[in-house]
């Protein structure tokens, strides 16, 4: 990977890592399902210029929008509101590693509902070490029995599982669609499912905010929801998807040095255990699952003649 790409990756795993700090910062005056709505509506805008400019791409294929309506709640709505009411209870950093189980949650619903993804005895190995990390990372509130500290540890597991959920079925339903017109229709359309509950439930919002808050509630939906899958998509085509998938390991890492320097959370021993154990179950998957991919490919690779391009 070149010095610009892996530029770009690192940018882009400090900038969703930096996403847990903002949300603290902001629950600390709003509440959990205002500011997810505000934050994807926040996204959305960010986003309508770039689709203006290159077009709605759209395959009109039956079903698409209701397709992305699933998207819209399973991978936005659900996980952003449970992240933030989590922040009520759990520590940033701690909230960014158990999101990083996101792709042990991939790996499961992929071997449950696509064909060509099944669990093999190293992706089995990572799922063990993945979650004994989040048993070790919340081995405190699970002793001790503290509601609400175990309630935000898994309510952002439940996140992770949701963005994993809505990552499968995106795969299966809405793979050949551009991806930069699917974020913009997924975040409006979360938005509009967000906003009338959010009046329903916690009533009219209050605006009357810190300029500190309202700067890391407009950051984070202007520039880490919506601009930053903009780059993500970028990147996964300059450099593939498994080399950008990289950013997975740089988002708790963030999140954690954050915490500590600019919130002063402390860093016990079995969050940091926890975290390594979460880190190293997610590689072990990432690796059966790359694993597998090969396996498949490779008497397709064999048969390319070198004239096609697979001399390259």
């Amino acid at each position: 990977m070149s010095s610009r790409y892996l530029a770009a990756l690192v940018a882009l795993g400090s900038v969703w890592g930096a996403s847990f700090l903002f949300i603290k910062v902001v629950v600390d005056e709003t509440a959990p399902i205002e500011l997810a709505a505000g934050r994807i509506f926040f996204g959305a805008v960010a986003l309508a210029p770039i689709v203006w400019r290159r077009g709605l791409r759209l395959s009109g294929r039956p079903w698409v929008l209701r397709d992305l309506l699933v998207v819209a709640v399973f991978s936005t709505a659900i996980p952003f509101v449970l992240i933030s009411w989590a922040e009520l209870h759990i520590d940033t950093g701690i909230a960014s590693v158990l999101n990083s189980t996101m792709p042990l949650w991939t790996a499961i619903f992929a071997s449950l509902f696509l064909v060509d993804e099944h669990l093999t005895p190293l992706t089995i190995l990572g799922l063990l070490v993945g979650f004994g990390g989040v048993a070790v990372l919340s081995g405190g509130d699970l002793a001790s029995f503290r509601q609400a500290g175990l309630l935000g540890h898994l309510a952002v597991v439940g996140a992770a599982a949701c963005y994993g959920a809505g990552a499968v079925f995106a795969r299966a339903r809405l793979q050949a669609e551009d991806r930069v017109t699917l974020s913009a229709v997924q975040l409006t359309m979360a938005a509009l499912l967000l906003a009338p509950l959010s009046l329903a439930v916690e009533g009219a919002p209050a605006l009357n905010l810190s300029a500190k808050a309202w700067l890391a509630w407009l950051t984070l939906g202007v520039v880490n929801t919506g601009l930053a899958s903009v780059v993500y998509y970028w990147l996964i085509q300059r450099v593939g998807s498994v080399r950008s998938s990289l950013v997975t390991y740089i988002i708790p890492t963030v999140g954690l040095l954050l915490g500590a320097t600019v919130l002063g959370e402390e860093l016990g021993l079995s969050a940091l255990l926890g975290a390594a154990l979460i880190v190293v179950g997610v590689a072990i998957v990432a690796s059966g699952f790359r694993l597998g991919l090969l396996r498949r490919t490779l008497p397709q690779v064999a048969e390319v003649p070198l004239e096609a391009g697979g001399g390259k």
